[in-house]
């Protein structure tokens, strides 16, 4: 089966495909073949979609995009910033919380219904990814279905505003698009999944700034979520505008990379985002709200950092 016009050299080494503008970070794709590439993978993820209780393996992929695994797998890699297997088992988490959220089904029900055979591995899953288990996620989350963002404007635009120690990172942030905050965490993987190592908050684009999240290669993601924004989207950030930034390599104090992150509209190419960052932020708030008042300003320097 054929899938449109092979673009050239597909199976070759040197491709024609210019990889930098595959990268997600970049606003932009050049060239008749980029595009012809992109369609192809929107048909995967489109397959994916569809098969969420089925297994997929990279061949089964790569058939679907008329590409040979090992090219496949490193030019998805390339348009998406994960390996396709990676981005299967996202969209299936995804839609578990979705079910979690929404539907009576058990959790064992949920666990069968995205392509688990054993509920040990899917909760094992679930809370790597997400950052808690299929339970604690409904626990939590059930609150937040009758909650809107303003409701929580006062003790988050606070939040936005505390100083913050050993700032390390900096760059800017634009096209948010919205009314609302800009929520930025920074992962170890190009795709927002667990706890993140550091997250912030600010209520409007330009530049930022984030506490050293330690030796290693991150991301950062930011999502624009409007005031207006309520229930589940507030959980899912369902078609709110994201972005992240490239690579950024922290060696001691220092760090170097593209921290600069336009924002751009959420396309079918995106990876789930599937650690609850306003949910996590908004736990730490209320858990500081908790504490004396004493202990609650010694913990406004010491915590403004937002580690997690």
């Amino acid at each position: 089966m054929t899938y449109g016009n092979k673009p050239n050299d597909d199976h070759s080494t040197g491709s024609g495909v210019d990889q930098a503008a595959m990268s997600p970070h970049h606003g932009h794709v050049v060239g008749r073949n980029e595009l012809i590439y992109l369609q192809r993978f929107e048909r995967v993820v489109t397959a994916m979609n569809r098969r969420l209780d089925q297994p997929m393996t990279n061949s089964n992929m790569a058939d679907i995009a008329c590409l040979s695994p090992c090219h496949f797998n490193r030019l998805f890699r390339h348009a998406t910033g994960i390996p396709p297997i990676q981005f299967h088992y996202a969209l299936r988490l995804d839609h578990a919380k979705r079910l979690l959220m929404s539907s009576n089904l058990s959790i064992t029900e949920i666990c069968f219904e995205v392509g688990y055979n054993s509920l040990g591995t899917f909760t094992s899953r679930f809370n790597q990814l997400v950052g808690l288990s299929p339970r604690a996620f409904w626990r939590l989350t059930r609150n937040f279905l009758s909650t809107r963002l303003s409701d929580l404007r006062a003790p988050l635009l606070e939040s936005a505003d505390l100083p913050a120690l050993s700032r390390h990172i900096c760059g800017t942030v634009s096209n948010s698009g919205c009314d609302g905050l800009i929520f930025l965490a920074v992962f170890p993987r190009a795709i927002p999944k667990g706890i993140p190592a550091v997250c912030a908050l600010t209520n409007y684009p330009g530049p930022y700034s984030l506490p050293n999240p330690g030796h290693g290669v991150w991301h950062i993601f930011a999502v624009a979520v409007p005031w207006t924004a309520a229930g589940m989207q507030l959980v899912t950030l369902d078609g709110l505008r994201r972005g992240r930034s490239g690579p950024i390599r922290v060696e001691g104090n220092g760090w170097s990379g593209e921290s600069k992150i336009e924002m751009t509209s959420a396309r079918i190419l995106d990876p789930p985002i599937l650690s609850s960052i306003p949910v996590r932020l908004s736990r730490m708030l209320a858990d500081r709200a908790s504490q004396p008042s004493s202990l609650r300003s010694s913990m406004a320097s010491a915590d403004a950092s937002f580690l997690t």
